[in-house]
């Protein structure tokens, strides 16, 4: 039977009931009250075999018993001690059905999961849901489905949580500010905890999208709308439990849920516009925030089960109520519990202070090394589980549980709470006895139907790992940075409140006193996370990418190592590299300058090493405009293209023996440089005879520049030396003078002789004359000097041969790893080059695949993986931390190009995702950027660029190539400031052109 027929009439209340007078309503009234009488009877007559229950008052049923108790969880459980493990209520005409047994929860939530995987929504979460468009209340199906893995796949992941890391400690560290400066005086403990889990939830959903004021207003805002929606929620809504009532809304409930989501779709709409619109700009890609996730994931959607924007909406929605109030007041009742139980306080700051220490912070990192602590989290969520009830099932066909019939469309309630203190399973179970869960063998899985805080089965909830790592990382934080009392006079009560998630009936009001060695730890201005220093040396025992790599997985994106007295800082994600790189560029601008870079640069006096400042800015003017413009490369590409051929002519000469690749790509380029600084100042056999010089020179200076050095670490330790290493420095630098003031001198010569009417040297296009002529036209006030000259000089040698050497020899490791790439790369260059013909550096810009093989190699193997270390002029704040003024700033490109949410199998080599053209050298875009960016990115990356990509296609296109007879291909790396193969490339070339003459 149906109220439908009588939709015309309630249709017509609104004018039909002003018109009568009273005694006429009375009668209409009477009338409905007695139909609704008999239906109730009728439906109630039809539902023989249900399980036992209280009696039911006429029409309204069990509801008066809802409305008295505040603590719906203590009256179901009440019921369970008369009625059994299962019992039964009638909620108006609805059916409400009670387990109170771990037997009955696996049966309706494990064993018939499927049927029970359904919600019965109630008017208020439909309008919550944006009409049931959420991952709570959807049916279960393919659109539930898809929402649950964009959640748990796309946004609650662990890897998605690690990146959003810094976002938490923020915000943490800001409540631990806020109650240091409380010390002393009464604090609402479940209220700040409220606003700290809100703003780390909407740091995570648009971190990126709002900055600053705008962000932090938001709190007050949602504070008050959770609450109420929680509330509306809660309440006993005849709408629910009277379906042909719903059209009325009595309670209004219905019409403020309306008003306080269109408050919230409100800041959703604005939230997304402003996204959009920096995506639309290229802005903020690296900006990790769930809603562009989201946003990204509707436009890749498949169309079949697309996510919709009211999807989207409604999600945030769940993510914003779901994730604020269950674990504060969860946070909550564990302070209040420790607070009574005084051994447990103890206990755990005992755990604390020995795994984190008195002189330092909480991490996250920590937590894992916390048992008590994770006792302690179990042991509340037993005890005061945020959701007591779960949040209610309803069956989608009629069934029978433990003998008794659950009708279809049934509301039911699985008591969580009353399990978890049942006598039979939990020794003392209203005891907080964290000590019960030390052995491990309960956890959040919902396997175990003793224990299951977060529920079970395919409703089980999709925030664990979000709620367990922030319970942890608050509660540590809370615990060892005070000591807290009551006020005086207070006593403490652990009465709950049944409010859909459970809340202490009284809020927790304590007193924080600070208890840590530093009143500086207690601000949010900390170091970043780091493992913990050996007594004197800190962690200088390991400084490369990839250890760098292992520290961010354990202590987040921005991390801290002690190098000696040194304080460094490692970057591993793009949002932290953009903020260092552009925001704050022009306080990173500046070098730490290594004792023995300041003895090969002559003092700091070139373009790498050199203070950002007026000088800087000159020197790199002289690069980039007189030495390395396009036009300038152009000049000489003559001397490039004689060395080249003659590097092709000696592997021409060694076919089908082994030869060394990256050995003969460093002549090659060493060669070439050199061309460039003084081609048209040394003929013949002494130019040639630099080779060997300076490839000895080159390789021993990189390496010192590459020890840690104590001089550098230990400043007092400087003038002693211990290492030898700026002893060792002056050696090779003096050898270089040497070699410069030689050349110098003759070109100085020439040019003497030139202006005197002789003809020499006017027409010759080397650096050094370049250089020499710039000194002379100087601006007085920042004028060249020709120590600056000898300066650039050194860094044009250094910097220009073993990165370009090994980068070629990476490549060529690579491609040779993947015969399809050298198969593809050979047909491309012979199309557009041709075998009867030699490669030119003209023909570079028609070869995509090609580039698509550079960016690739650049992508894995970064030339300085960590770049030039970066110092900054002042203390500043990167992603929440303190970065002290003179720390040495490492920024882990090599990380960011192998990070699994930037790139698609990141450790697999595979040029195709360059094909596109997305990806650039410009470094605009902190997912790649192989040359580092903002003001200190490398000048040279026209040379650089020209220079491989002319090479490898000059070796592709002359010769095939494969191993010695018995040799593995070996991609393992070696870190020395640039980053090179561990074993050399050894492979024997065989030529492929037509024509013999083509390798001359």
């Amino acid at each position: 039977m149906s109220l439908e027929c009588f939709k015309p009439l309630f249709d017509s209340f609104p004018w039909l009931l002003p018109q009568l007078n009273v005694e006429q309503k009375g009668v209409f009234f009477s009338c409905f009250l007695g139909f609704l009488a008999l239906l109730w009877c009728f439906i109630r007559n039809s539902n023989k075999g249900l399980p036992p229950g209280p009696k039911a008052l006429p029409l309204i049923g069990n509801l008066h018993s809802l409305d008295v108790s505040s603590e719906t969880h203590i009256y179901f459980a009440s019921l369970s001690q008369t009625y059994g493990p299962i019992c039964r209520l009638w909620l108006g005409l609805k059916v409400g059905i009670i387990i109170t047994s771990s037997a009955l929860a696996r049966e309706v939530l494990k064993d018939k999961d499927t049927i029970f995987a359904n919600r019965d929504v109630s008017a208020a979460g439909r309008e919550f849901s944006y009409g049931v468009n959420d991952l709570i209340w959807s049916p279960y199906g393919p659109k539930w489905r898809m929402l649950r893995k964009v959640c748990v796949r796309d946004m609650l992941s662990c890897s998605n949580i690690d990146s959003v890391y810094a976002l938490r400690r923020r915000e943490l560290r800001q409540s631990i500010n806020y109650l240091y400066s409380q010390k002393g005086l009464p604090v609402n403990v479940g209220e700040q905890m409220f606003l700290t889990v809100l703003n780390v939830m909407t740091s995570m959903l648009w971190g990126g999208t709002l900055k600053g004021e705008e962000r932090a207003s938001l709190g007050a805002e949602f504070r008050h709308v959770v609450t109420e929606i929680a509330e509306l929620i809660s309440i006993p809504n005849l709408s629910d439990f009277y379906p042909g009532l719903a059209w009325f809304d009595f309670q209004g409930v219905i019409k403020k849920m309306k008003v306080l989501l269109k408050r919230f779709d409100k800041l959703f709409e604005s939230m997304i516009d402003q996204r959009q619109k920096l995506d639309r700009n290229g802005v903020g890609q690296e900006s990790k925030d769930f809603l562009q996730v989201l946003l990204k994931l509707k436009d890749e959607a498949d169309p079949k089960m697309p996510l919709t924007m009211t999807e989207i909406k409604a999600l945030l929605m769940d993510l914003v109520v779901g994730g604020t109030d269950t674990t504060s007041n969860a946070v909550e009742f564990a302070m209040a519990e420790i607070m009574n139980k005084p051994d447990v306080l103890r206990k755990l700051q005992q755990e604390l202070d020995t795994v984190v220490g008195k002189d330092n912070i909480v991490e996250e990192s920590h937590i894992q090394q916390l048992p008590y602590l994770y006792a302690v989290m179990k042991e509340a969520m037993r005890i005061h589980p945020a959701l007591p009830l779960l949040a209610p099932h309803c069956p989608s066909e009629t069934i029978t549980i433990g003998g008794y019939t659950v009708p279809k469309g049934s509301r039911v309630f699985v008591n969580v709470w009353a399990i978890h203190r049942d006598p039979s399973i939990w020794n003392n179970p209203t005891e907080f006895r964290p000590e019960r869960f030390l052995d491990n063998k309960w956890n959040y899985s919902g396997n175990d139907f003793n224990y299951f805080p977060f529920g079970s089965g395919r409703r089980m909830c999709a925030g664990i790992a979000m709620a367990e790592r922030m319970f942890m990382y608050s509660l540590a934080s809370l615990i060892h940075s005070f000591d807290w009392k009551l006020p005086e006079g207070e006593t403490l009560d652990l009465k709950e409140k049944f409010c859909i998630a459970l809340k202490k009936k009284i809020p927790l009001v304590a007193i924080p006193t600070p208890r840590l060695s530093n009143p500086t730890l207690n601000s949010n201005k900390g170091l970043p996370p780091g493992p913990k220093p050996l007594p004197l040396i800190g962690n200088l025992y390991s400084l490369d990418p990839t250890y760098f790599a292992s520290l961010s997985q354990t202590y987040g994106p921005i991390c801290r190592l002690w190098l000696g007295k040194k304080v460094g800082i490692i970057i591993t994600s793009p949002a932290l590299a953009r903020e260092v790189l552009k925001d704050k560029d022009t306080i990173f601008a500046n070098r730490d300058v290594p004792a023995a870079a300041r003895e090969l640069s002559y003092g700091g006096n070139n373009i790498l090493w050199t203070p950002y400042g007026p000088k800087w800015r000159m020197l790199r003017k002289v690069c980039v405009r007189d030495m390395l413009s396009s036009s300038t490369l152009d000049s000489v590409y003559a001397l490039r293209r004689k060395e080249l051929r003659q590097s092709i002519n000696y592997f021409y000469s060694q076919k089908g023996l082994p030869v060394n690749v990256g050995e003969q790509m460093f002549l090659t380029l060493l060669n070439v440089i050199t061309s460039m600084l003084w081609g048209g100042t040394v003929k013949g056999e002494e130019r040639a005879s630099l080779g060997a010089e300076f490839r000895h020179i080159v390789t021993e200076m990189a390496a010192l520049v590459s020890i840690p050095n104590y001089s550098d670490f230990y400043p007092g330790l400087a003038w002693f030396d211990l290492q030898g290493v700026t002893k060792k420095m002056k050696v090779l630098a003096k050898r270089f003078d040497k070699i410069f003031e030689s050349m110098i001198d003759q070109r100085q010569k020439l040019h003497r002789n030139a202006e005197m009417g002789d003809g020499v040297g006017q027409e010759s296009k080397d650096f050094l004359q370049v250089l020499l002529k710039l000194k002379d036209e100087a601006d007085l006030k920042m004028p060249l000097t020709m120590t600056e000259i000898k300066a650039l000089l050194m860094e044009m040698v250094l910097g220009g041969t073993a990165t370009t050497a090994n980068t070629v020899e990476f490549a060529m490791a690579e491609i040779m790893h993947k015969p399809d790439v050298l198969r593809k790369l050979q047909q491309e260059v012979d199309t557009v080059v041709g075998k009867d013909n030699i490669v030119e550096e003209s023909h570079i810009q028609q070869l995509p695949y090609l580039y698509a093989v550079m960016k690739e190699v650049l992508r894995m193997h970064p030339a300085t993986p960590l770049l030039v270390p970066h110092c900054p002029s002042e203390t500043c704040t990167v992603g929440g931390y303190t970065v002290p003024k003179g720390s040495r700033v490492f920024i882990n490109v090599w990380a960011i190009h192998r990070d699994a949410s930037i790139w698609k199998n990141p450790t697999e080599f595979r040029p195709e995702r360059f094909l596109d053209n997305k990806w650039d050298f410009s470094g605009n875009d902190l997912n790649y950027f192989p040359f580092g960016s903002g003001r200190r990115i490398c000048v040279g990356i026209a040379m650089a660029e020209r220079m491989f990509m002319y090479s490898l296609a000059s070796l592709i296109h002359s010769f095939d190539w494969k191993l010695p007879k018995g040799e593995t291909s070996d991609l393992t790396e070696m870190f020395d400031i640039t980053l090179r193969k561990k074993i050399p490339l050894v492979t024997i070339p065989t030529p492929r052109l037509s024509n013999p003459t083509l390798y001359e």
